[in-house]
């Protein structure tokens, strides 16, 4: 029996009319270990599956075409059909779009993409997109479990969607904010340059970007709690006072005062916690602010660029919160030059 049969020419999508009686589509074949594996969607879950529950035969789309890049390879630059992935649109109405891609054609020796918004309120819906390496971002193979995104406004279904959608604004817009205040003395680092710090980076995602939050947060997978949101706001107003009077204002040339004053604020933040989302990029670039309006360099991003180093910078954080803040005095040290 032939497992897979090759859809007409022009049924090049999910959502095609001639698939609209199939539950299971054929999608890819990638490289893997074993060889070589088959994928599958499941149009009545809208996931993606493996071949061991799927009964035979199916209508497969897999021809449109060939990967080179294994499916389980969540690093690769390949976007592959089943994939989720960040659209940079570009467009006022919607900037990114965050979807899953369910098609894909050539035309004119240019590929298009055809994308379903995994967001049910997206401005944009279903549709074809030029393919552009440089608008496109990988986000998620389909295959892992994926945690559901708080309210935004810029449509994002999951919580990798958002984390993918600040890594790729973060950078110009932390140039900027930092640009702002090299660039004018009158700026201090008080309370409102904290919140500035937040709602410049998020002001496109949330509503509430700039604002403390008004409910209960856990951190993590082990439960770790932070402050009750009934007393964020005056936790900040005596953090942001203490920190001008009784660090900032005896940094001077001193190095070491600087690092010990960047130590006393990242484990005050940490534990206040001061918004819904976004705490731990804001609290860095807010140090980063802190430390280059005083002459110094700052750059947290090799302490950062592995899920290894990730893991135990949060643990570094962790620990600081709990009183013992050697690890993160050892972290900040090497990022203060």
């Amino acid at each position: 029996m032939k497992k897979h049969i090759k859809t007409i020419n022009g049924v090049d999508y999910l959502g095609h009319n001639a698939l609209a009686n199939n539950k299971i589509i054929h999608i890819k074949t990638t490289p893997s270990s074993s060889g070589k594996t088959h994928f599958y969607w499941n149009k009545g879950r809208a996931e993606l599956i493996v071949g061991s529950k799927v009964h035979f035969p199916v209508p497969s789309i897999a021809h449109l075409e060939r990967y080179r890049e294994s499916f389980f390879d969540v690093g690769r630059n390949e976007i592959q059909i089943g994939d989720s992935i960040v659209w940079f649109f570009g467009k006022p109405i919607q900037p990114m779009v965050c979807a899953t891609v369910v098609g894909a054609r050539r035309d004119k020796g240019k590929r298009f993409l055809r994308l379903q918004p995994n967001h049910p309120d997206s401005i944009v819906p279903e549709t074809w997109a030029l393919y552009q390496p440089g608008n496109f971002f990988l986000v998620s193979n389909n295959r892992i479990n994926r945690h559901r995104a708080p309210a935004n406004i810029i449509y994002a279904a999951y919580q990798d969607e958002l984390n993918k959608i600040e890594e790729i604004y973060a950078p110009i817009r932390t140039r900027r904010i930092i640009l702002r205040y090299l660039t004018n003395g009158n700026l201090s680092m008080g309370e409102k340059a904290f919140k500035e710090c937040h709602y410049e980076l998020f002001k496109s995602i949330y509503s509430w970007a700039g604002q403390y939050r008004k409910i209960e947060l856990v951190i993590g997978d082990r439960q770790f709690p932070t402050m009750h949101p009934s007393k964020v706001e005056k936790a900040m107003r005596e953090f942001c006072q203490d920190f001008s009077n009784r660090y900032l204002r005896l940094v001077g040339n001193d190095r070491a005062k600087m690092l010990n004053a960047l130590v006393y604020a990242h484990k005050e933040l940490a534990w206040i916690h001061p918004f819904e989302d976004g705490n731990g990029r804001t609290m860095r670039l807010y140090l980063e602010l802190v430390a280059k309006t005083r002459g110094y360099g700052f750059d947290l991003a090799a302490s950062l660029n592995s899920k290894k180093k990730k893991r135990y910078y949060h643990f570094a954080v962790r620990k600081a919160v709990e009183g013992f803040p050697r690890i993160l005095t050892a972290l900040l040290n090497k990022a203060l030059t």
